[in-house]
C-alpha cells in the first residue's frame, strides 16, 4: 500500500475534512470578537446554568463526527495492485473494434456450432433460428446455410430475402457489387442447389476468399473459395453500397478448410 505522503492526499479523508471544519468552527467561535461580545452580554445567572464542561462537550462531539465519519467508504490513497495474468491474458485477447459489421459480429459467435446428425436429435440453436424467422420444419438435416445468413441479417437489423432458406434467392435481393467487400452476401451453385456465406477476408497464404457460412461441413465455419467459385456478391446492408474499406479485405491466416460440404 501506499503511504499518504502530502496534505492534498489526506484531505481527501471524510474524517479530516470534517475534522479541519469542526476545528476552525470551534475556533472562530471560541475567540472571535463577535462571540466574546455576545458572551459578554449575556447574564451571569444564564451562563451559570450552561454545565460546567461545556467546552469539553463541544469537542467530545467533534470527536464523535470524525468518528462517523470514518464510517463512510474512503476514497482509496493506494496504488492498485494489478494480477499479471490477467493483465497477459487481456493482452493476448483478440480485439474487437466497433467498426465491425452487426451481421459479422452475430456469425462469428456461433463459430464451430454443428447440427447433430444424428437425425433424431437436433441441435437447439439451429432450432431456435428456425422458430424465429418462421420455418414450417424444425429439424436441422435440411440445408441450413440460408437459415444462418438470415439470422445474422436479422439479428443485425438488416432486410434479408422473402425465401430466406434458399441460398439462391439471395441474388434477387440486395445489391449487386462488382467485387467481394468484407461483410458481402457470397452466392455460388453447388449440385443439387446453392450456397450462401458471408465474405470475411483473404488468405495470406492462397489469396483465396476466407468466408464464414453455415452448414459448410455440416457446421458454422470458415472455409476458402476462389472468387470464381461465386456466382454473385451482394450487399445487404442498411445503405446501398458498402464503405470504400469494406473493399479491403482482411488479411486472414489459419483457415484450412478448401473443400467443404454445403448440402
Amino acid at each position: 500500500m501506499k503511504l499518504i505522503d502530502n496534505w492534498k492526499q489526506a484531505y481527501k479523508l471524510k474524517s479530516v475534512q470534517i475534522g479541519a471544519f469542526s476545528a476552525i468552527f470551534f475556533a472562530l467561535t471560541l475567540f472571535s470578537e463577535n462571540f466574546i461580545t455576545v458572551w459578554n452580554l449575556i447574564p451571569q445567572d444564564v451562563k451559570n446554568s450552561f454545565p460546567d464542561k461545556w467546552k469539553e462537550y463541544l469537542g467530545a462531539f467533534v470527536g464523535v463526527a470524525m468518528i462517523l465519519a470514518r464510517l463512510k467508504k474512503q476514497p482509496e490513497l493506494h496504488e492498485p495492485h494489478l494480477n499479471l495474468t490477467t493483465v497477459n491474458s487481456l493482452i493476448s485477447a483478440p480485439v474487437v473494434t466497433s467498426t465491425d459489421l452487426a451481421w459479422m459480429i452475430e456469425a462469428k459467435k456461433y463459430l464451430g456450432l454443428k447440427e447433430n446428425t444424428s437425425k433424431t436429435a437436433h441441435n437447439p440453436t439451429i432450432l431456435k433460428w428456425l422458430k424465429s424467422l418462421g420455418a414450417w420444419w424444425r429439424e436441422d438435416e435440411t440445408p441450413w446455410c440460408g437459415t444462418f445468413v438470415a439470422w445474422c441479417l436479422k439479428t443485425a437489423g438488416v432486410a434479408y430475402p422473402k425465401h430466406w432458406y434458399r441460398a439462391l434467392d439471395y441474388v434477387n435481393y440486395g445489391s449487386k457489387l462488382a467485387k467481394p467487400a468484407y461483410g458481402c452476401v457470397a452466392i455460388k451453385t453447388r449440385n443439387g442447389g446453392g450456397h450462401v456465406c458471408f465474405v470475411a477476408g483473404r488468405d495470406s497464404k492462397t489469396g483465396k476468399l476466407v468466408c464464414i457460412g453455415g452448414n459448410q461441413s455440416n457446421m458454422v465455419c470458415y472455409a476458402l473459395y476462389n472468387e470464381s467459385d461465386f456466382q454473385e456478391f451482394r450487399w445487404y446492408g442498411k445503405t446501398n453500397r458498402p464503405a470504400d474499406t469494406r473493399y479491403n479485405l482482411p488479411v486472414l491466416s489459419g483457415v484450412t478448410s478448401t473443400k467443404v460440404t454445403e448440402a
